[in-house]
């Protein structure tokens, strides 16, 4: 596939990141992996380019991906069972990808929601609309006890302000922030490249994640882990991935 990856550290220090945090790894669950074959194919790229822990989240969405938290680990265990046939050796775990609509919104009032780690929970949101109700929810869900975890906040078009009047704000109503490591160098956009880089200089992720969805998106994020506003993030020293 490409030769092994290893990261570079000398211009800003900091230790490489083994603990991915959002993908659509799992086979034919979702807009991820089609098969077994491509799912290998992903699992073998990311352990080449450093990872040896993948939690990966299906998205869950209504009239789209109808996932369960029942779907969901029944086909983690078959996969698990494939890697193990192959002799594949990396930990492969599950949360989920919400989307920000009325079954989640019951999940939040039923408190049934798949978590990470200290409870975190990832969800996204429509690209072009801000919904009316995203404060209130997270409020929700902060007093239910989760810890509302925004997946890529700079792809979003009503929160890709160079200065960032929005995230900033939402930022004070106890939400945190996954980047999108391939946003740095411009998978999704210029502005959502900027807004990203913007949000690193700000100190405002605690996570990052590939969102890798096909096997050739591997060569953009090894790409993307060596962009020097990725290892600025690595130096902060404030990623949270490894307390997952």
């Amino acid at each position: 596939m490409f030769k092994f990856f290893k990261p570079r550290r000398a211009v800003f220090g900091g230790e490489p990141l083994t603990v991915d945090f959002h993908s659509h790894l799992l086979p034919a669950l979702d807009d991820g992996a089609t098969n077994e074959e491509e799912a290998l194919r992903l699992v073998r790229g990311m352990m080449e380019l450093g990872f040896r822990r993948l939690i990966t989240t299906p998205h869950i969405y209504r009239g789209n991906y109808n996932n369960t938290r029942e779907t969901i680990q029944s086909a983690l265990e078959r996969f698990r069972k494939l890697l193990l046939s192959q002799h594949i050796g990396v930990q492969v775990e599950v949360a989920a990808e919400y989307f920000f609509d009325e079954y989640f919104f019951r999940e939040v009032e039923l408190k049934t929601l798949m978590t990470s780690g200290a409870d975190y929970v990832l969800f996204e949101l429509p690209f072009n609309l801000k919904p009316p109700m995203l404060e209130d929810v997270i409020f929700k869900m902060n007093v239910n006890g989760y810890r509302p975890l925004l997946a890529h906040p700079e792809r979003y078009i009503y929160f890709q302000d160079p200065k960032l009047r929005e995230l900033k704000r939402l930022k004070q109503s106890g939400i945190f922030f996954q980047l999108n490591t391939m946003s740095l160098i411009g998978q999704y956009g210029s502005r959502a490249m900027r807004t990203a880089r913007a949000l690193i200089r700000e100190g405002m992720y605690e996570f990052a994640g590939s969102d890798i969805h096909r096997e050739q998106q591997l060569p953009v994020l090894k790409s993307a882990m060596q962009n020097d506003y990725f290892l600025q993030l690595l130096s902060s020293g404030r990623l949270l991935n490894a307390q997952l």
